[in-house]
């Protein structure tokens, strides 16, 4: 062998048998590992690596439907998204098929969202083969299943991954019924539908209020336990007589079923999602026909809310994919078209779930705020402070477009650009986040939904005598920020709100 052979194999022996430098040479290939499956071919160290990747990326898994808010009547059905990938359905199957065969994948997390608006017999394949591909008949490695009772409204094969899990749900009847043993969880997901379905249940099986309520405390078990409760509120739900044009609104919940809940599973933390839409559309009204249940609604005045006597470490809000609450926390009647309201929601969280702690994350995809920071700083002031709050700490991350910092002058047809809102102090903080979104076209998704920056400064609001602390944190994405200004227009107006982004 000669000397220059020789040398060649070991630097080809160094190469192969290096991991950090064979993920290297793959970080150049299509993210889309579909397109790069030759690569299994060049030899045993690449493929192992390879793979390796796969599964890395596979241990969490999102699986949805994602479809153009403003073609929703003519979404095409053809595909799905897969770790914020398009996956064609007559795809899907071999996809999973590939991930538990050949690359041997390990999920530890598996999120659904929407898959109940796919057709039902393409759902219900899909639902089982999560469970045959991905979470195995043992579930072994499983540790987060959200969402995916949507599709089966509770089957065996879900209850029974629920006692392994450390996060599941949202929970439907069927599986709390299910859950007798004895278990603490990391979060536990419920729906406002489920409240009203235990609420009928306990009616079921009684024949006064006495006895309806020792079948919530038998119904309601303490052997389990949950870190932190995260409450799925429907938007848009429907009575059962409403004609064509529907009231969409909060709907009213049954007070004391939260409260047990909240008790007996003792629960330290919260996290409120507002939805528009769920596939628990109808409500449930036979026990609105008994006077058992306090009604309680989180756009109902708040001076009405009876104040609990449970402490929670804090209370996280998502508004993420909210229409209806977004928008009323943004404007104040007459602006805010029905349902109103939500200048009640914050008082109400403080009534319902005490704490000293409120996070809340606004949408940065749907409803996006474009029309004047100045008045929506302000009219957001006016909402959180609806109620002179003692001890509270309040951060509101708030994602908006680049047109909301500037407007038109009618008179001189010139652009100028707007200043803070009275009442706040921009901080030093500086932020930046990433938040996957790309466009549809029409009823056709993105092939791949893709991590924008968004860069943001905190606005600050301080009630030192009565312990009120209000964190405004204003995003806008980086991109915008770069195409849409102009040293001039920003030399020009040196205490515009935009300004602090670039100084």
């Amino acid at each position: 062998m000669s000397v220059k052979n020789s040398v060649s194999e070991i630097l080809y022996a160094k190469v192969f048998t290096n991991q950090h430098i064979l993920e290297n040479i793959l970080s150049y290939l299509s993210d889309d590992f579909r397109k790069n499956l030759n690569v299994r071919l060049v030899n045993k160290s690449i493929n192992n690596t390879f793979l390796r990747q796969i599964r890395r990326n596979h241990q969490k898994m999102k699986i949805e439907y994602a479809y153009n808010v403003e073609h929703s009547f003519t979404r095409s059905k053809g595909f799905i998204y897969i770790n914020y990938r398009k996956i064609y359905t007559h795809d899907v199957v071999g996809y999973f098929i590939f991930l538990n065969t050949a690359v041997g994948v390990k999920v530890e997390k598996i999120t659904t969202r929407r898959l109940w608006l796919l057709e039902e017999v393409f759902k219900r394949r899909l639902h089982d083969i999560i469970h045959s591909k991905l979470i195995g008949t043992n579930g072994t490695h499983i540790q987060s299943l959200i969402n995916l009772e949507e599709i089966c409204d509770g089957c065996v094969k879900c209850s029974t991954i629920a006692q392994k899990c450390i996060e599941y749900g949202p929970l439907r009847f069927s599986t709390l019924q299910t859950m007798t043993y004895s278990k603490n969880y990391k979060k536990l997901h419920v729906t406002d539908k489920l409240f009203e379905d235990i609420a009928e249940y306990c009616i079921s099986k009684s024949k006064n209020k006495e006895e309806c309520f020792k079948e919530l405390d038998k119904t309601i078990l303490s052997t389990i336990s949950c870190d932190k409760l995260a409450i799925w509120v429907n938007e848009s739900r429907v009575l059962p007589d409403e004609d064509t044009y529907p009231k969409f609104d909060h709907r009213h919940m049954p007070r004391e079923v939260i409260d047990i809940i909240l008790k007996k599973w003792n629960v330290k933390s919260l996290k409120l999602s507002m939805l528009h839409i769920t596939n628990e559309q109808m409500c449930s009204v036979e026990w609105l026909q008994y006077d058992y249940f306090t009604r309680v609604r989180l756009n109902d005045p708040y001076w009405e809310t009876k104040q609990s006597d449970l402490k929670f470490n804090h209370v996280e809000v998502s508004l993420s994919y909210s229409q209806d609450c977004v928008r009323g926390l943004g404007n104040l009647p007459p602006e805010t078209e029905p349902p109103a309201g939500y200048d009640n929601f914050i008082p109400n969280i403080r009534r319902m779930f005490p704490t000293d702690q409120i996070l809340m994350e606004l949408t940065h995809w749907y409803f996006i705020a474009c029309n004047n920071i100045e008045k929506k700083m302000s009219t957001i002031l006016q909402v959180v402070t609806k109620e002179q709050h003692q001890k509270l700490s309040l951060d509101i991350q708030f994602f908006v477009n680049i047109g909301i910092v500037k407007k038109l002058n009618e008179g001189t047809y010139r652009e100028e650009l707007l200043g803070i809102a009275s009442g706040y102090v921009l901080q030093e903080n500086r932020f930046h986040c990433f938040k996957k979104s790309s466009p549809f076209s029409a009823e056709h998704g993105p092939e791949v939904f893709l991590d924008n920056k968004w860069i943001g400064r905190r606005f600050q609001v301080r009630d030192t005598v009565n312990r009120f602390n209000f964190n405004l944190d204003v995003y806008i994405k980086e991109k915008e920020l770069k195409e849409e200004f102009n040293k001039e227009l920003l030399q020009e107006y040196p205490n515009s709100f935009v300004g602090h982004f670039f100084a």
